[in-house]
């Protein structure tokens, strides 16, 4: 099982989802932008704020639970312990039921006060669909992430894969017979019950199987330290991940303000997850792996590398979204959604410039300073409750947006200093001003090859984005920001694509002296 972090599998694996999520995405643009244009900013934002509030339940549920199963099943495989990875793997499995439970419990009681505006009359039926949908998905999070702590990337791949393609089919099929509000919502809650069904069947399949006999007490000393702090952590982070300013949104300005957000901070997500999601899918196992096998040396190794990774696909990112937001926005969901347009500008470029968190906190979490994790998590609620509460009853989306986009830049500052001071880890950062710079250059040259093709706003900004999506790539080249080892990595895919053999031999003459 260990050879499931051997380089070339966890290259190989970060390209198999980084393709499902291709596919995933795709489905649910096609998805959303049928909705939405079909029931309208109104009804697509009830729709849009009760898939939100299964996602914050669906957090709730696993608590933290998922991610101290990667990581302790992950290590405990970097030492050949697979009895103990199976005994971890059925004591997380049985507190995350339990706490299941409590939180739909907890929901129930709460309902009355988090329905969506507008939909007062039909509470039962809100809560019943929320409720069903939660457990299911966090039923499915839970399975996938122990899998992922085998080194078994696949099986959420797969899954994903299969159940977008089906979700495209039927609200096709939806769309074209005209269904309503309601229909679309049946149709969220059966194909979250169906992704855990999935899941499960491939799990037998690998012969991955629990074991319900107690962990080993000296592990589990270990286990329930980073367990609690991370419970603790996913709590703030589930009332902090744009929660305050939806939940705002909804109780003051409206529905249609949710959808405008909630559109925005899904395509936001989406360009993430396109870009990074190979990384962050086999970031935590591989660094848990290496914290096990050969400790602090090797992560600090594998964590800079990361955080370079992740910049450069993150300032990828934000010159995209810089330019291609408002076509996008145009284009697939008309101009009675164009409020949504600038909200998505703001957001993808603020979470560009972030994009490298990812990494910094999975090295927080698998050095056993979930602490921190949780004072930054902290923070992070803290300050998105002052600005939200401060802004948005008076300026409503224009408020929502700022008190994001300020908060999520300063805990990404905080984690930034934490990294470097607790760890004493030198992260590359002449590296990312580097890619910062090509950023810039690059947009500079794209806003004015825009300027002089003569077209219109809409087709100009599609032009910006392509001369951007090829240049910043060639001026972090000329500017010297990757070194001999990154530029080496490229020949690791010539094995599934020939074509790429030699490539990284003529590239070298850009690699930096540092």
């Amino acid at each position: 099982m260990t050879s499931s972090f051997g380089a070339k599998s966890l290259l190989r694996s970060a390209l198999l989802m980084t393709g499902s999520t291709y596919l995933a995405y795709a489905a649910g643009l096609i998805i959303n932008t049928l909705i939405a244009r079909h029931l309208g900013p109104a009804d697509y934002g009830r729709y849009a704020y009760m898939v939100w509030l299964s996602g914050v339940l669906v957090l709730l549920m696993n608590n933290g639970l998922n991610i101290s199963a990667i990581r302790f099943i992950s290590e405990s495989l970097g030492r050949n312990d697979q009895g103990s990875a199976a005994k971890l793997h059925g004591w997380f499995r049985r507190r995350q039921v339990s706490n299941t439970l409590l939180v739909a419990v907890l929901f129930l009681l709460v309902l009355p006060f988090v329905q969506p505006s507008g939909w007062e009359n039909d509470l039962v039926f809100f809560g019943a669909l929320a409720l069903t949908a939660s457990i299911a998905k966090a039923w499915y999070l839970f399975s996938v992430s122990t899998a992922k702590g085998y080194g078994l990337f696949g099986i959420e791949a797969m899954s994903m894969t299969w159940m977008s393609v089906t979700n495209l089919i039927a609200v096709v099929t939806m769309f074209l017979i005209g269904s309503d509000l309601n229909i679309y919502l049946l149709l969220f809650v059966g194909i979250s019950v169906a992704h855990p069904m999935i899941a499960r069947s491939q799990l037998k399949r690998a012969g991955i199987q629990h074991n319900n006999q107690r962990p080993d007490a000296d592990l589990l000393s270990r286990v329930k330290p980073h367990l609690l702090w991370t419970i603790l952590s996913t709590l703030v982070w589930a009332f902090s991940n744009k929660a305050i300013e939806t939940f705002l949104l909804n109780a003051l300005v409206g529905a249609e303000a949710v959808g405008f957000f909630t559109i925005a901070a899904a395509l936001t997500r989406g360009g993430v997850e396109m870009l990074s999601i190979g990384l962050t899918t086999v970031l935590m196992p591989a660094l848990a792996n290496a914290w096990g096998s050969d400790g602090i040396t090797r992560v600090a190794r594998m964590t800079a590398d990361a955080v370079r990774y992740f910049h450069f696909l993150g300032t990828l990112l934000a010159g995209l979204g810089f330019f291609w937001a408002g076509p996008a926005i145009e284009l697939m969901y008309g101009e009675r959604f164009a409020p949504a347009a600038f909200l998505l500008q703001v957001m993808v470029i603020v979470k560009g410039l972030t994009l490298s968190h990812s990494a910094l906190g999975a090295v927080l979490s698998i050095t056993d300073n979930q602490r921190i994790r949780v004072f930054e998590a902290v923070v992070s609620v803290s300050l998105s409750a002052f600005f939200a509460l401060w802004l948005v009853p008076s300026y409503g989306l224009s408020g929502a947006i700022t008190a994001h986009a300020v908060s999520t830049l300063l805990v990404y500052v905080f984690v930034v200093i934490a990294v470097r001071r607790l760890l004493g880890m030198h992260l590359p950062i002449m590296a990312m001003v580097g890619m910062n710079l090509a950023g810039v250059l690059a947009m500079l040259v794209s806003l004015m090859a825009g300027y002089m093709t003569g077209l219109g706003t809409l087709r100009s900004s599609v032009v910006e984005g392509f001369v951007f999506l090829v240049l910043y790539p060639l001026l972090t080249l000329v500017l010297r920001v990757w070194s001999a080892k990154d530029l080496s990595l490229i020949d690791k895919g010539a094995d599934r694509f020939p074509k790429l053999r030699g490539v990284s031999t003529r590239l070298m003459r850009f690699a930096s002296k540092r």
